[in-house]
Parts: structure tokens; sequence; C-alpha cells
């Protein structure tokens, strides 16, 4: 079994301020690219004219205003993304091209599939689901035991925060053993 790797990124729940607009908000999820890079998912302080909250940016390290001691190491088996898995539920399969970690300390996997829609011809969409209820040769999957204490400690939240709008200008991240 192949050991996760620690990869340091800024804590989630860290309150900042964004360098290009000037808002302050909360660093609510991060997305790891197969590629190691890492862009954090900023939740702008405010609700809009309707009351409700505005709408969240995705942003690299290199607009964030914050400090040294607002990161942490977190453990990723990153030997995941690259190989196929499939969400138990749906049976959707396809490549696992990113992580995707919540504030409350769940992870996600994108998944993209492999082929086009036939009536349009465009790629088929990329999904986000529960690592947990995946399956793959590199997942490790939980007892019955293990999989209802993780989901009582790091509830899975609903809705899919990753888009394929995500932009290219991420940090590659500092990764260690």
């Amino acid at each position: 079994m192949e050991v996760p790797l620690k990869i340091e990124t800024l804590t989630l729940g860290t309150v900042c301020d964004d360098r290009a607009t000037g808002l302050t908000g909360t660093l609510t999820h991060w997305v790891l690219s197969m590629d190691g890079r890492i862009t954090y998912i900023f939740q702008p302080r405010g609700l809009d004219r309707n009351g409700q909250p505005l709408n969240h940016l995705v942003l690299n390290e290199a607009r964030l205003d914050v400090s040294d001691s607002d990161f942490e190491e977190v453990e990723v088996p990153v030997e995941i993304l690259g190989t196929e898995v499939t969400d138990k539920a749906s049976g959707f399969t396809g490549m696992a091209i990113d992580f995707i970690y919540h504030i409350n300390g769940c992870f996600h996997v994108a998944i993209q599939p492999r082929g086009v829609v036939e009536r349009t011809g465009l790629p088929i969409n990329v999904s986000e689901f529960d690592l947990r209820r995946c399956t793959g040769e590199k997942i490790v999957e939980l007892s019955k035991e293990d999989l209802t204490e993780s989901i009582e400690k790091k509830p899975s939240p609903t809705g899919n925060v990753l888009t394929h709008e995500l932009p290219s200008c991420v940090r590659i991240t500092r990764i260690s053993r």
C-alpha cells in the first residue's frame, strides 16, 4: 500500500484578503490537479442585494494575502489521480483528474469520462463525488465501521464546487513524505 503524500496547503477556514479585488473572505475548499497545482475557493464576506452570499472566487495563492502560519500539511492519496475510478452509486466512470478538499476535511474526486456526448460532439462533463463512495485500483475502501466514523467526523457537503472553468494559473504544491 502506498503512503499518502503530505501536501502543504493553506488551512481552510483562513480569513484573508484577495490582493486583486481587495475583498476579505474565507478559504472554503482547495482543488489539487494531476500536475500538483492547487487553486483555492475564496468566499467573499457579504451578501448581494437579494440577500444571497456573494459568488465565490477561484484563486491561486499569489492573490491571497496570507502568512506562513496559515499553512498546514494534509495527507492526500495522490496515487489515485490519473487512474480510472467509478462512483459506486451512479456507475459514473473515468479518470480521477482533481481532488477537492472541503473545509470539513472531506475529499471529493473529480472524474472525467472518456468520449463525447453523441448529439453535441462535446466532451462529457466532469463530475465530482465523495471519494469514500468511489472504487478504483488505487482506492482503499473503508470498512463499514470506518466509513461510518469517517462520515460522522467529516461529512460530505452537497453540490459541486468544481467546474471545468478553473483557471490554469495556479501554484505548484510543496510535497513531502
